[in-house]
């Protein structure tokens, strides 16, 4: 999911934030026989509009195309790994550093297996979609720019889907944890730099009998103009 890193200070009228994103992620999907893991380069962006105490962010991320190593009962096998994410938020301002927000969020993560796997051209996918809560806050460091934090939890409907076994529901769990330094370069465009933690947890799924894991801790370098 998104974690979003609002500025709180409190807007009269409506203010719009378009933003662009360039991410390097440290991704590890693991499951009881096995994991894949490795480093994938995303490209994201997303709106936010605030007015008053309210604000409302809409994000998209997806990774450019990468190949991985997976490890599947011992053999070592090259994969096509791809994820996708969207959230949609909404948010209250407490006050001028505390924030509390709402969303909904889709997160999909596909992997294809490439040769020599004899099972080239195989797909697998794993997808979550449900609701989060979350909290964050900002203060502002002189006048240089904004130091922010953000943790979020999410409880998703989930389905697994592979060349082995039929589609299959199960639920899934997780929290994202962040930080992020914003600061501007002029008088409306503004850079950031973001360290974002994701940790999800697929289980109870009603055709299989084991549980998935996903860790992703994404490096962010970040866009905005304020409006």
């Amino acid at each position: 999911m998104n974690i979003l890193f609002i500025s709180t200070s409190f807007a009269q009228q409506f203010l719009v934030i378009p933003n662009v994103f360039f991410s390097n992620r440290n991704f590890e999907y693991s499951v009881p026989n096995g994991n894949v893991s490795g480093r994938i380069s995303s490209l994201g962006g997303g709106i936010t509009g605030i007015y008053q105490h309210f604000y409302i962010d809409l994000s998209g991320e997806r990774n450019l195309s990468t190949n991985e190593e997976s490890i599947i009962d011992g053999l070592y096998n090259t994969i096509k790994f791809e994820r996708t994410d969207f959230a949609a938020s909404v948010g209250y301002a407490v006050n001028e550093s505390i924030s509390t927000f709402l969303g909904y969020k889709y997160g999909k993560s596909t992997l294809t297996e490439l040769f020599p796997s004899p099972f080239v051209g195989a797909k697998t996918s794993l997808e979550g979609n449900g609701w989060f809560v979350g909290a964050g806050g900002g203060w502002p460091v002189k006048n240089w720019g904004t130091f922010s934090f953000s943790a979020a939890y999410v409880k998703m409907i989930a389905d697994y889907n592979s060349f082995a076994s039929a589609s299959t529901e199960g639920e899934a769990s997780g929290t994202s944890l962040g930080i992020k330094w914003k600061a501007p370069l002029g008088n409306h465009v503004y850079y950031d730099l973001s360290l974002l933690r994701h940790d999800y947890y697929y289980e109870d799924f009603d055709k299989i009998d084991f549980d998935i894991s996903e860790q992703i801790l994404s490096f962010r370098l970040g866009l905005s103009y304020h409006f």
